[in-house]
């Protein structure tokens, strides 16, 4: 016996759950620096590697990567503003948050018999073509997964007792 799963599951349901995720993260981070008497801006500012991008970049990169979706998988989605302005954790929260709500509230028939669509991504001089479940395959959700995994492993550097069930269960670990 198969399951069908409609578009909008396969594309959204995976991201509601990272963000949910990676919001509970976030806050442990949150929680770790008050407890230590460590400055915030030492989590909001820190990177892996002197050549990567900080941890409120990843921040904004995984929300922009989920917010993305429903309008590039059907333009007659609603769309949301997210300039790239936050500067403490609880701003890198609600930005979370506010994505959330977002995917939450698309319809699924927004999505359905839309697989086939074109989704066309421009960066710099390039343009990329896929059809929109390439698009959801191959670009959104590692585009996504990458940074909050980034995420997570600057929260671990900096020593928040974070683990690999925070990561997959977020408030249920």
């Amino acid at each position: 016996m198969t399951t069908a799963i409609s578009f909008r599951d396969l594309a959204l349901s995976p991201l509601l759950q990272g963000l949910r995720n990676v919001h509970h993260i976030i806050s442990k981070g949150q929680a770790h620096a008050a407890a230590q008497s460590h400055d915030p801006n030492d989590y909001l500012n820190a990177s892996l590697h002197p050549d990567m991008k900080d941890f409120i970049y990843q921040i904004q990169r995984f929300t922009d990567a989920a917010k993305f979706a429903p309008v590039r998988v059907n333009p007659a989605n609603p769309s949301i503003s997210l300039p790239d302005t936050e500067k403490t954790f609880e701003e890198c929260l609600a930005r979370v948050e506010k994505v959330i709500k977002y995917l939450e509230s698309i319809e699924v028939g927004s999505f359905e018999g839309r697989e086939k669509e074109e989704v066309v991504m421009k960066n710099g001089g390039s343009e990329w073509k896929f059809t929109a479940l390439e698009y959801v395959m191959t670009v959104v959700h590692p585009n996504f997964w990458f940074h909050v995994t980034t995420t997570y492993a600057i929260l671990r550097m900096k020593g928040v007792d974070i683990g690999k069930m925070d990561f997959l269960k977020g408030k249920q670990a």
